[in-house]
Parts: C-alpha cells; sequence; structure tokens
C-alpha cells in the first residue's frame, strides 16, 4: 500500500535546514555522499537537497508492481513522467494536476537503507 515516505525541499543548506528539524523537533539526521541530507521523523523524512536539485516534492513510497501500475495510468491519462535511478531507489517523478511534484519511490532493498534503527515503517 503506498504511504508517505519523505518531503523534499530545496535550500541553500542543507545541513543547516536539518539541523534545524534535530533541534526543533528531535530529527535523526543521517548524511550520506551523494543523497539529501535526511532528518527522519519516525519513518517520514524530510530530504534537504541543494538548490537545484530534483525540486520541492512530496515522495510515496511503492511497491515495484505498485510503481508499474502508476505509470500505466500515467501513460494512458497522457501525462508525462520520468524515472530516475537514485541508486538505492528508483523515483517515478510527475505533476498533479496543480503543478506539485510527485515521487512514487521504490528502494532496491525494500527499504532506505539510510533510515535510522528503530524506525522502519513497517
Amino acid at each position: 500500500m503506498p504511504r508517505l515516505d519523505h518531503a523534499a525541499f530545496e535550500t541553500e543548506d542543507p545541513d543547516a535546514a536539518a539541523t534545524f528539524c534535530e533541534r526543533m523537533l528531535g530529527a535523526r539526521v543521517v548524511k550520506a555522499e551523494g543523497h539529501p541530507v535526511m532528518a527522519y521523523l519516525g519513518s517520514t523524512a524530510f530530504a534537504f537537497h541543494e538548490t537545484g536539485g530534483p525540486g520541492n516534492h512530496v515522495g510515496i513510497r511503492v511497491s515495484e508492481d505498485e510503481r508499474a501500475q502508476i505509470m500505466q495510468r500515467l501513460e494512458e491519462e497522457g501525462i508525462e513522467w520520468e524515472e530516475r535511478d537514485h541508486g538505492i531507489a528508483t523515483g517515478l517523478f510527475f505533476h498533479d494536476p496543480d503543478g506539485r511534484l510527485v515521487e512514487a519511490i521504490t528502494y532496491a532493498a525494500g527499504d532506505d537503507p539510510r533510515r535510522p534503527p528503530g524506525s522502519s515503517p513497517g
């Protein structure tokens, strides 16, 4: 079943944004080379990208089958989409009717390997 995985934001200083979430919200910050700075609140994360990254968006975690079904529905409705390989996951990006960017994300290992212990979505 699809569920919220992350909300991604472009920022001039990803470290400062994540540190703010850590101080104010008690988020668990995870940094990995080549990936956005992540601030986990339970099983959901804020992903902070440097300005010029993939854009502000909402990431919805889906299985491979669910991603394929979404892709088929997008095709049927003539909605443009783009698939991006993140290394640890594959993202299917598309815009909703109001122009918001949405990512249907599928992790290769079934879960985000950066996720802190004890915060798995179950």
